[in-house]
């Protein structure tokens, strides 16, 4: 009856009745040889979701309003699950002509003011590769999943595999910041979603949410505890409010040299606050300055401060298994269950051996890494 009653009691009323009919069959053919009871087993709802899903939500709670995507396996069932949902939520989904297009796209918008997603796999995300570098040097926002299959090329569409770490870690020319989750569980995946969105806006910068066909598209049931949705928090880091330009009296520099790296940020179309977004290296007010290299290293070195503040909010990893081991097998990313699992064997055979799991993984935390 839910399920079916927008579509009208004559199809409810069907379905009703192929049920009975089917009920009847097996009760006059099979109940003699039928001697199982079933007893009702009390539980909390439980939530059936995948990877993709989990990020999914965790963007829409986190304030994602925009995404745009082209479909590649395995990521496209984010650009579905958004696009089902987009009405209800006041979120705007793109279909992109391409993957070049579909970053491009986000980028825009969040220049706008919205945040702005897009989702890829690793073919998708090289041909994303100089727009990556455009949000790096215009210090713009932005959040990509990039879903990996195995590659090179068309690679294997339907299977998984970690192999694109070093490539999101260094892709693009030159050095700008970027910042790279990569969820190991589907809890992970929908906080990785929220807190992606809070990291971009705060640190301008790109976030790279990294997980692979395997967590992308497994379905899990979780009780819907687990999630801990008190924990969604919105973040949007110096981004200057209208009433603050308005009060503002000197000229406004988008890309202002601070101590932190980080700029104070504001949308496009208050008179206080106009600005060049340029590709090109630039002043602190955004203009082209590609001949005066003193400004070159004083803006590079102004980017890459971004990850000195950026690291103190990366997450330690999680130690499973006893402090004291022989053996440390470090994993990151999806590996959590199967090396896990290795673990849970090898102690049970009179090994010593824990694991070493990472999540977020760039800037690396160092510090939280060290005994």
């Amino acid at each position: 009856r839910d399920n079916f009653a927008k579509k009208g009691q004559k199809v409810v009323d069907a379905n009703l009745e192929v049920g009975r009919r089917a009920y009847d069959f097996a009760r006059d053919r099979y109940a003699a040889d039928f001697d199982y009871k079933m007893e009702p087993v009390e539980a909390p709802p439980r939530m059936v979701i995948t990877g993709n899903q989990a990020i999914s939500l965790g963007a829409l709670l986190g304030g994602c309003r925009f995404m745009s995507a082209y479909p590649m396996t395995p990521a496209s069932s984010i650009l579905e699950w958004l696009a089902t949902h987009a009405s209800r939520y006041g979120l705007v989904v793109k279909h992109s002509e391409d993957e070049i297009a579909a970053l491009c796209m986000a980028i825009g918008a969040s220049h706008a003011g919205v945040r702005a997603m897009t989702a890829t796999s690793g073919g998708g995300f090289s041909l994303m590769v100089e727009a990556l570098g455009l949000a790096g040097m215009t210090e713009t926002p932005v959040v990509i999943v990039e879903a990996q299959r195995p590659g090179p090329s068309t690679g294997m569409p339907t299977r998984t595999e970690q192999g694109d770490l070093l490539f999101v870690l260094r892709a693009s020319q030159g050095e700008f910041p970027r910042i790279v989750l990569a969820p190991g569980t589907v809890e992970q995946c929908f906080h990785a979603g929220w807190r992606a969105f809070n990291l971009a806006e705060k640190y301008q910068c790109p976030v790279i949410i990294l997980i692979d066909n395997f967590l992308a598209n497994s379905v899990r049931s979780i009780e819907r505890a687990d999630f801990h949705f008190e924990a969604v928090e919105v973040d949007r880091g110096e981004f200057l409010t209208w009433e603050e330009l308005d009060q503002l009296s000197d000229s406004y520099k988008r890309y202002a040299i601070t101590e932190t790296g980080i700029s104070p940020r504001a949308r496009p179309g208050h008179p206080n606050a106009v600005f060049v977004a340029c590709s090109d290296e630039h002043t602190e007010d955004g203009h082209f300055a590609d001949e005066d290299p003193e400004n070159r290293v004083r803006m590079v070195q102004k980017r890459l401060r971004k990850l000195e503040v950026a690291v103190e909010e990366m997450r330690a990893p999680t130690l499973y298994g006893p402090k004291q081991a022989d053996i440390t097998l470090i994993g990151w990313g999806s590996s959590y269950g199967p090396v896990r699992e290795a673990v849970d064997r090898l102690n049970q055979e009179g090994e010593k051996v824990n694991l070493l799991h990472f999540t977020d993984i760039w800037p690396f935390p160092e510090d939280k890494v060290r005994p």
